[in-house]
């Protein structure tokens, strides 16, 4: 039912209608979490660049109360900052499904020929400034970008070698593709089944809906086959525990494929 609801509005409310009612929503959970919070030191969202009482409680998730970023999108954003080189040079940059927060940081930067695109399917189809493109067919030329941002996707995609070596071929060489997924490393090899194709089985098998796999630590090689260089990324290790508590993070991998 939630999920029903979620799909019409996105198909009949236009972009901007559709964030300005999430703001809304993200001041009124942090109303409620600033009025039940009990600790005294502030957090801060490195994306908003501002200190908060507390960050909005939405298990597993704490929202950033003035842009909505998760965990993962804050670990992300903070790598990104720190050990990349996309905010110091002029760089062509692929974000695939491009999340709000990022997007509206991304095209602030003067020196990023930026490339915000997404599959237009149903719940998606009304996206303004947003390219339409398939990640498995992409219409760019071989080595376009210098990083492409990726971020829970390739959990959605069936034909995800297709994906991978799309990335490979519109990155230019030394290129870096950023990517997260969910990662079972308990996994050797990745769950997936293509006769699982409810959303109800996907959801038992997957742990969402529109999940086709559940990616185990195999995943390094599926990026490996097409030529990059690849390292799964600890970077919420490498935080003490108070900037962990403070910029509110999660132990996520963060998946770093560069194209030889």
């Amino acid at each position: 039912m939630k999920r029903s609801i979620t799909h019409l509005a996105k198909k009949l409310l236009p972009q901007d209608v559709r964030f300005a009612l999430r703001r809304l929503n993200w001041s009124a959970r942090y109303l409620v979490a600033s009025l039940n919070n009990k600790n005294t030191e502030p957090v801060y969202c490195p994306l908003a660049e501002k200190s908060f009482k507390t960050f909005i409680p939405l298990p597993p998730h704490l929202l950033s109360p003035e842009n909505g970023a998760r965990n993962r999108q804050r670990l992300v954003w903070l790598y990104l900052k720190n050990e990349t080189e996309i905010f110091k040079k002029p760089l062509r940059l692929l974000h695939v499904a491009p999340e709000l927060p990022y997007m509206e940081k991304f095209r602030l930067q003067n020196n990023l020929d930026y490339v915000p695109g997404d599959k237009m399917v149903e719940g998606y189809n009304n996206q303004s400034g947003i390219l339409n493109i398939d990640l498995t067919s992409l219409k760019f030329a071989d080595n376009s970008f210098d990083y492409i941002v990726c971020n829970h996707v390739m959990e959605h995609i069936p034909e995800d070698f297709n994906a991978i070596s799309e990335m490979y071929r519109v990155l230019k060489p030394g290129g870096t593709a950023i990517i997260t997924t969910p990662i079972d490393e308990n996994l050797k090899q990745t769950n997936e089944d293509p006769t699982v194709i409810t959303p109800e089985q996907r959801e038992k098998h997957f742990g969402q809906w529109d999940h086709v796999r559940y990616y185990g630590t195999d995943i390094k090689g599926r990026f490996e086959k097409p030529g990059f260089t690849v390292n799964l990324v600890r970077y919420g290790e490498t935080f003490n525990a108070e900037d962990y508590r403070k910029f509110g993070l999660c132990k996520d991998i963060i998946l770093v494929a560069q194209k030889n």
